[in-house]
């Protein structure tokens, strides 16, 4: 059964096909919603650095949040600073949500040896059942 869903976010296309599956299953199901937008840890910035990432990652996180509550849902947001797939897993695993909705990127090999691929370290560590969207996403 799904309770709480975690819906991973970061402006991107795969991430807004992943944010219109959520909120579909969400306002569904009447499910919980959590939003989680991981900000690179990056050792040339200073934590409290006002152009850093973090700021971009809280945009993106208002800019998923108001679609959400465009269509009803209201959503709790996680910003932690690490590496995405493994803070996306302690995220859900932490507050408890039994499934996390993402995009794929579609690397190439050579790109996922480089960049590594988010979606499939999640699948492969999580908990949670693991949705990777795929595919269009919806019009807004």
């Amino acid at each position: 059964m799904i309770r709480r869903i975690l819906i991973a976010y970061d402006g991107s296309e795969p991430a807004r096909r992943a944010l219109a599956i959520g909120a579909e299953l969400a306002g569904g199901l009447g499910t919980q919603v959590g939003l989680v937008s991981v900000t690179p840890q990056r050792p040339d910035r200073k934590p409290d650095d006002p152009w850093g990432d973090a700021s971009a990652h809280a945009a993106e996180l208002a800019e998923a949040k108001a679609f959400l509550a465009e269509r009803g849902l209201e959503a709790e947001t996680h910003e932690p600073t690490g590496v995405a797939g493994p803070m996306i897993v302690r995220v859900a695993k932490e507050f408890a949500y039994d499934t996390i909705v993402l995009g794929s990127r579609h690397l190439s090999a050579i790109g996922q040896a480089f960049l590594g691929s988010v979606s499939k370290y999640v699948a492969h560590h999580a908990e949670a059942t693991v949705i990777i969207a795929r595919g269009s996403p919806e019009p807004r």
